[in-house]
């Protein structure tokens, strides 16, 4: 119940899609679904925007796909060592995990770099002078800490190491130490003498584990004096693994995913490339995981719940890659495909929300004020005030109840909702065509159909061959054999049909228009699912 669940209407929403969303999203949480959203695959039309405000309720935010993305793969744990680690402890934690690749962070956490285990076989090879250690920065604890050191006494003056590394053999007769320096001697030598008189800052006597070094210190120390449980040898050769990880990182054009990447797009990147494994980040920068060519065929499909539609043509973009959950619709059954069972309910009603109104009452939770405005605004849009076709008298009795709870009179709320939706100022061609635009497929045609309401036909007249233009272009730009646009007058009672396409025979067959002309009215048509749809579907089947 953790995995987010998003809950959409159709594409180009209309004030049922997007407030049948919110209202269902808002019972599902009250049934105990903690990641529950409802998201809107358009913009938001005047009608739902009054609604909104009226009822002070925010707009779901836009989600345009659920293509799997990079956070939808079961990637490895994040296994992560800090810029100033050192170079044995990456090592080790290779080991440990079992992991040929490290990211490297800075203190936030946030990917600084990469480091392989080639990266560091070669750092062998590399470090091999006095002054690596000095040179790479290195912290003198990572020194201790690699060395399985123990400080006897004495301090080193510097948090970084900041001169030389030396041993007896190295060293000039007569050459002085500096205080950033550090001499490594053998448990056989004179150690008082050269903890007294060497200079360095600091004095590392190696010898075994079972060797027990006993010293006269003294008070005044001047250099740190670290034992070692290791060989001189051994001793030598573990010293360069306490150079930081920064050292030997790569840096420059790494190559890694963010959580929001495609995984097409992350495949054809990781197919391309000499690498296996790709560290993930998130918005910040902050390591998330890594991510392996294994990955790509393991993946969490986002899950989904669709209310007032059913068509995959009016549905989100990568549909077929989700997890569909659920289906609340009051529309025919179309072509959804699904991979598992689901919970599809579906009634002959004018609203999606008369649905959920139900939903409500059957499991005896009381929607809020705000939930039964917005369910409400839902059921006299789609219905038209109870005056279109597709209204039933359970849409009636849903809307009486919401408009109790609501506050609001039905008849009066209804007209400013209405009004509002229909008013045409500052709307270009494109916004009022594709405001309530919906894709079919009838037979052999594929065909969008989109509706206008409205009370001043009058004023949309002068946009008209805008439209037009518009619906020609769509013809030719998307491969539409038809393309219709309804202009229902709510005064009159009836719509103006426009139809642009070479499938214009289908109007012709379905509502008598003539060959000749490109528009018919029809007296009575308010509803697009109820008296236009199924005549267009029963027209292609002739």
């Amino acid at each position: 119940m953790d995995k987010p669940i998003f809950i959409f209407g159709h594409q180009n929403p209309d004030t049922d899609s997007i407030c049948s969303a919110i209202a269902y999203a808002h019972l599902k949480r009250e049934l105990g679904f903690r990641n529950v959203q409802a998201v809107r695959l358009g913009n938001i039309n005047k009608e739902t925007e009054f609604a909104l405000n009226f009822f002070k309720a925010a707009p779901p935010p836009l989600l345009s796909d659920v293509e799997p993305q990079v956070a939808d793969l079961n990637f490895y744990k994040p296994y992560v060592v800090h810029r100033d680690d050192s170079i044995k402890s990456v090592w080790d934690l290779m080991k440990k995990v079992e992991r040929n690749m490290i990211p490297v962070v800075d203190e936030e956490d946030r990917l600084n770099g990469i480091v392989s285990l080639k990266d560091i076989a070669a750092s062998y090879m590399e470090f091999s002078d006095e002054m690596a250690i000095k040179n790479n920065k290195t912290r003198f604890s990572n020194l201790i800490k690699v060395l399985d050191g123990e400080i006897l006494g004495g301090r080193y003056p510097y948090e970084y190491v900041e001169g030389s590394i030396y041993t007896d053999s190295t060293l000039l007769k007569g050459q002085k130490l500096s205080r950033g320096d550090i001499l490594i001697i053998g448990c056989d030598k004179d150690i008082q003498e050269k903890v007294k008189n060497a200079g360095a800052g600091c004095i590392i006597v190696a010898g075994d584990k079972d060797f027990n070094l006993s010293l006269d210190l003294g008070e005044d120390l001047s250099c740190a004096v670290v034992k070692v449980p290791h060989s001189f040898f051994k001793t030598i050769k573990l010293i360069n693994q306490s150079i930081p990880v920064s050292a030997i990182m790569r840096k420059h054009n790494l190559v890694y995913f963010q959580m929001d990447d495609y995984v097409d797009e992350i495949k054809e990147i990781m197919q391309s490339s000499t690498h296996r494994s790709f560290p993930v980040v998130d918005a910040k920068g902050k390591v998330k995981g890594i991510v392996s060519r294994r990955h790509l065929i393991d993946f969490n499909r986002k899950h989904v719940i669709l209310v007032d539609h059913n068509e995959k043509g009016q549905s989100i973009k990568g549909l077929e890659k989700a997890t569909i959950l659920e289906i609340i619709d009051h529309h025919r059954v179309a072509d959804i495909h699904t991979m598992a069972p689901l919970y599809f309910r579906a009634e002959p009603v004018g609203c999606t929300a008369t649905i959920v109104s139900k939903m409500y009452r059957e499991n005896h939770i009381e929607p809020t004020p705000q939930m039964a405005g917005l369910m409400l605004s839902a059921i006299l849009s789609d219905t038209l005030i109870f005056k279109s076709p597709t209204c039933m008298e359970e849409d009636k009795k849903q809307a009486e109840y919401l408009a109790k709870l609501a506050g609001v009179d039905i008849e009066k709320y209804g007209m400013s909702l209405i009004v509002a939706g229909t008013s045409l100022e500052g709307k270009t061609a494109e916004q009022l065509y594709y405001t309530d635009m919906k894709k079919f497929v009838f037979g052999k045609y594929n065909v969008a159909i989109s509706q206008i309401n409205t009370a001043d036909f009058k004023g949309l007249f002068n946009l008209i061959p805008d439209i037009k233009a518009m619906m020609y272009k769509l013809c030719e730009t998307q491969n539409y054999d038809l393309v219709l646009l309804m202009v229902t007058d709510l005064l009159l009672g009836g719509t103006e049909l426009i139809a642009i396409g070479s499938g214009k025979e289908l109007v012709t067959r379905a509502f008598g228009l003539n060959s000749k002309e490109d528009s018919i009215f029809l007296p009575g048509v308010l509803s697009r699912k109820k008296q236009v749809v199924p005549k267009l579907m029963n027209a292609a089947q002739m």
